[in-house]
């Protein structure tokens, strides 16, 4: 029998911008636009400035790409590792919802850095994007949200396997070499997601170790080095060790290569926390849109899936009351107050101020959740929002979104997401250079990696001699 990765293999081999889905294209670009927007806004965080410090510092790092949003320059595995970081450190990156994946953070860094670096095309930018998701996004399908309940972030786990997909395919590498890429990226299939316990950074550095680690993968093969062809559906596989044998779905892994195109089921992000948090915080804004007030709310209860719950509602006692701004991103009481008090949520929304306001805090205290059954919602397709808030009147009032906005049932328009980017990528770039690289993703195929890259940079400011 075929092994899953075999197949995966032949098919990111023989993958070209001819043999794209138009409407896969147009999704690439899409989601492309919106990752190197939230890139640039996260390059300017502590966190991923403190990472870039670390990534400067270790021996060989120096190289010619682009770190963007800085005038940086290092190695290709190098800039898609503090790039990667960059992109997830807000949490306002793209999500293949069914299958739990935060892609493009791993794989636009991974192809934008190695694309430069092989002075690629942008039809091979686009070709190398839209294979690496068609991988990782099969590998959250096949898992079927246990990798998640395991304790493991599903995002980096799969998202390796596309990082050395897609770099495979830059790199040229034929189709009995990829297999052996796909195959090593499953020993560094790596994060686990304890760093909920204290809200630290080391969830942004999944997704900058899994680009990072997808084109060591597809270097070392290309260059012979081998591993298991059952990396997936072996009895000591990736689905076996990492997710739930008895409920994952080795099928999917496969299933509809080049007939049904996952780049075409990403969702976009209209609000920088947790995407399970986002139909929550439009049912809570409806509310108040309509005239709620805080202080006439008794209680809330929010109907909840089950695996979303221990990301977003447990321990209870500390999600309502979120010990820094990156944990208020994951609390679901937090983000439903911050959003009947405020009517929006934003950048703002987590700001350390924000997040310790006593009204927002006080309105928290009262949110509570129960977990749905599968039968009435509509995840994991779809992250659903479902709300009932008990008033002092003892009325009821009660919210329900079962397609949360930005997925491709219910996108954001393109005005949105040009307003998105440029909001996002004008806090370090100039509008100038804002508008040429908008520009620049919407012609792809006209456009270079390496001209695509040069307008990710901050330009070193050239110094006056007296």
């Amino acid at each position: 029998m075929t092994s899953a990765a075999t197949i995966l293999g032949q098919f990111v081999a023989e993958q070209s911008i001819g043999t794209l889905s138009p409407l896969a294209i147009e999704h690439a670009k899409r989601h492309l636009i919106d990752v190197i927007g939230v890139g640039l806004l996260g390059s300017a965080q502590p966190m991923p400035r403190r990472a870039l410090d670390g990534i400067v510092a270790i021996p060989g790092s120096s190289g010619n790409i682009s770190v963007w949003g800085s005038d940086v320059t290092l190695t290709a595995s190098y800039a898609a590792m503090a790039n990667g970081i960059a992109c997830h450190v807000l949490d306002f990156d793209d999500t293949h919802t069914e299958g739990i994946v935060h892609g493009s953070a791993i794989l636009a860094p991974a192809v934008l850095a190695l694309g430069t670096e092989l002075k690629a095309t942008g039809a091979e930018l686009i070709t190398a994007f839209v294979v690496g998701w068609e991988v990782a996004a099969r590998i959250g399908l096949a898992a079927q949200g246990t990798i998640h309940d395991r304790g493991y972030h599903t995002t980096s786990i799969a998202g390796v396997f596309g990082a050395a997909a897609a770099a495979g395919k830059l790199l040229g590498v034929p189709a009995d070499q990829l297999v052996h890429a796909l195959a090593l990226a499953g020993s560094q299939a790596s994060g686990i997601n304890e760093y909920q316990t204290n809200g630290s950074s080391s969830k942004i550095l999944h997704t900058g170790w899994a680009a990072h680690a997808g084109i060591v993968a597809a270097y070392l093969a290309r260059a012979g080095m081998t591993g298991p062809l059952s990396i997936f559906e072996g009895s000591m596989g990736l689905l076996q060790v990492y997710g739930d044998a008895a409920r994952v779905a080795p099928a999917a892994l496969t299933g509809g290569l080049g007939e049904r195109w996952e780049m075409t089921r990403v969702g976009i992000k209209p609000y920088p926390c947790c995407h399970f948090l986002h139909a929550f915080i439009d049912c809570a804004r409806s509310l108040k849109a309509a005239g709620l007030k805080p202080d006439d709310i008794a209680a809330i209860e929010c109907m909840v899936p089950e695996i979303e719950v221990a990301l977003v509602c447990e321990p209870l006692e500390f999600k309502r009351v979120p010990i820094s701004p990156y944990a208020a991103k994951f609390s679901l009481p937090y983000a439903v107050a911050a959003a009947l008090i405020d009517g929006e949520v934003s950048h703002r929304t987590f700001t350390a101020e924000a997040v310790t306001r006593p009204a927002a805090l006080e309105l928290a205290a009262r949110v509570a959740y129960r977990v749905t059954a599968p039968e009435e919602t509509t995840f994991p397709r779809y992250f659903p929002g479902w709300l009932k808030a008990s008033l002092r009147d003892g009325s009821c009032l009660e919210e329900r979104i079962d397609i949360n906005l930005g997925t491709p049932e219910n996108p954001l328009s393109r005005l949105a997401l040009e307003q998105k980017f440029r909001d996002n990528a004008s806090a370090v770039l100039p509008a100038a250079q804002v508008e040429q690289l908008l520009a620049s993703v919407w012609s792809l195929e006209q456009c270079s990696a390496y001209e695509l890259g040069e307008l990710t940079r901050v330009k070193p400011r050239s110094v006056r001699r007296a």
